[in-house]
């Protein structure tokens, strides 16, 4: 009989030890899926962002986006953030409305509205992500009205959180090597921007970027930025 146990545990442990173990999601990962998913269901513009209370001081924190820093310049945190925080995301489960140029007035400011539309950004979907403790919102949108499959995108919001908490995970077993504002400030860099465009869209100053950027090259006994950049991704921090 206790062969038999010994057996049974000694092929648990090696099938256990045979299956690779799941590496967790970064947020270039969560860049990945959300690129695939725009293109899966027609959109052309995808921004995720953490709209937990108290989230980086009440700044808006942008996970992942493709908007042009241009795009983000001219419309504004204030606006997106606004955009983001209303009452119409669609929950997980429930069917994607879209959100035109005309049904946006009475969340925007008609200015605000304008800007988005110079932008192409013609219609748009709000997409809650819950995950875990996290409160995360998606703006998808498309250059032209009623392209959308808005199956697909049900599906891909439902990708999106199963994905968001994997990060969210990843966040605590990471041992916060890296505060959060030094993970998003080198995460930023790792994309192409300069310290001027990630001041803009972490609504901090230049000085500030740089600063952080800095602890984590030291956080991350690297000589440079790019050092830094090549350890984070190895590690799986960005």
């Amino acid at each position: 009989m206790r062969q038999l146990q010994w057996d049974a545990m000694t092929a648990e442990i090696r099938e256990r030890t045979a299956t690779p173990r799941r590496k967790a999601a970064t947020r270039r990962d969560l860049s990945g899926l959300a690129r695939r998913s725009c293109r899966a269901a027609g959109a052309a513009f995808y921004l995720i962002a953490d709209t937990a209370p108290g989230s980086a001081s009440g700044a808006l924190r942008i996970l992942v986006s493709n908007w042009s820093f241009d795009t983000i310049e001219d419309v504004g945190a204030g606006a997106i953030g606004r955009l983001l925080e209303s009452p119409v995301s669609t929950f997980p489960g429930t069917a994607p409305s879209a959100w035109h140029p005309l049904t946006l007035a009475a969340m925007l400011a008609s200015d605000d509205v304008a800007r988005l539309c110079r932008h192409d950004h013609q219609e748009m979907f709000l997409l809650k992500l819950p995950a875990g403790k996290g409160r995360f919102v998606a703006l998808v949108s498309a250059t032209t009205t009623g392209r959308v499959d808005t199956q697909q995108l049900a599906r891909a919001q439902m990708a999106l959180c199963h994905m968001l908490s994997g990060l969210e995970n990843e966040k605590a077993a990471s041992g916060e090597l890296l505060s959060e504002r030094e993970r998003e400030c080198l995460l930023w860099v790792s994309e192409g921007k300069t310290a001027d465009e990630v001041s803009l869209i972490l609504n901090v100053s230049s000085n500030t970027v740089n600063s952080y950027v800095a602890h984590a090259i030291h956080k991350l006994s690297a000589k440079n930025r790019a050092m830094a950049i090549a350890t984070a991704i190895r590690r799986g921090i960005i």
